[in-house]
Formats: structure tokens, sequence, C-alpha cells
């Protein structure tokens, strides 16, 4: 019924056009209606109701899908405060050693620089932190320096798995602390 109404509507207007009726929406001089005029402009209200109530639909769904988009959002960001705290204060801090600038790499297949092959949420790779240093990085938990790179200064590069986990860690700060024993 969806695609007779719209072909029926193309028929009447063709055949208004070929007799050279001319419906109200055409003439608004037009004082006289005439079968084929109350035919077509019932036609097109029908067809523009259902267009209009396909489009609320449509705006609906969209409506739903943001919504819980957004609750997603929310849900993800309070998991992602809850770790933070969590991880701050069950923190065994030791001596201060400053803000550091932190990023992520993923295996290599090789050993690190102290001989081990790299794990996630333990290794990390530091020039200025001597190899074998117990650290705790503020909001992110406790790591070993078992590795060195190509970074200098303070920027400490953290072990994951994947690369897709290293370009969502993408740059971040944090203070670090050494635990000392």
């Amino acid at each position: 019924m969806k695609k007779l109404k719209p072909i029926l509507v193309a028929s009447v207007f063709s055949l208004l056009a070929i007799t050279g009726l001319k419906v109200p929406a055409q003439d608004l001089t037009a004082e006289e209606t005439s079968p084929i005029n109350i035919t077509a402009k019932e036609l097109l209200e029908d067809h523009k109701a259902e267009v209009e109530a396909e489009k609320a639909a449509q705006d609906e769904k969209c409506r739903e899908m943001y919504e819980n988009r957004i609750e997603d959002y929310k849900i993800q960001a309070e998991t992602s405060l809850d770790r933070v705290a969590k991880n701050s204060q069950n923190a065994p801090k030791g001596k201060f050693i400053g803000g550091y600038e932190l990023t992520a790499y993923i295996a290599t297949g090789n050993r690190c620089a102290s001989g081990v092959y790299p794990s996630v949420n333990h290794t990390v790779a530091c020039n200025s932190i001597p190899l074998g240093t117990k650290i705790y990085i503020e909001g992110y938990g406790e790591y070993v320096v078992e590795d060195t790179g190509g970074m200098a200064g303070n920027v400490i590069d953290i072990f994951v798995a994947d690369y897709g986990s290293a370009i969502q860690f993408g740059r971040r700060t944090a203070n670090v602390y050494v635990i000392e024993d």
C-alpha cells in the first residue's frame, strides 16, 4: 500500500497536467473543487500524515539511541572515577618524585632492558628512574621500572596489551612516588 499511494498520487497529478485542470494548491484563485481535486487533496494529506508518522518514529529511535549512549558514557566515567579514587585511597605512597608525563607502549617481542618480558599492569619504561624501582603512579597503581626507551626527562611509558589501548591511553600526567620496601 505504501508503494501504491505515491504511484497513485503521481498518476493523479499526471492526469491533471494532461487535462489542464488545476489543483487548488496550484491555483489559489480556484473556487470550484472537482472530485479529482478532492481526491488529490485527500491522497496528499494521507501521504503527508504517513511521512510525518514515519519521521516521528525515526526521531524517537534516534533520541533513544542518543540517551542510551549518554547513559553509557556516564557509567564509563563513574567507573573510571571510582577506579581512580580507589587507587588513590589505597595508595602505598612513598617518596614523591614529581609529576610525570605518561604514555603507553606495546610489546615488540623482545625482553625489557632488565632482561624480563614486559607484563600488563606491572611494567613501565623510564630513563630517569633506575631499573627495578617500584613506583606508585597516582590514579593507576603500582608498577616496576623494567625497561628504558627513547623518552627523555619526566616521562613514563606504561606497558599495555595492544595497539588500540595504547592509542586510547594517549598522553596523560600524574604524580609518581617511589615505594620504599
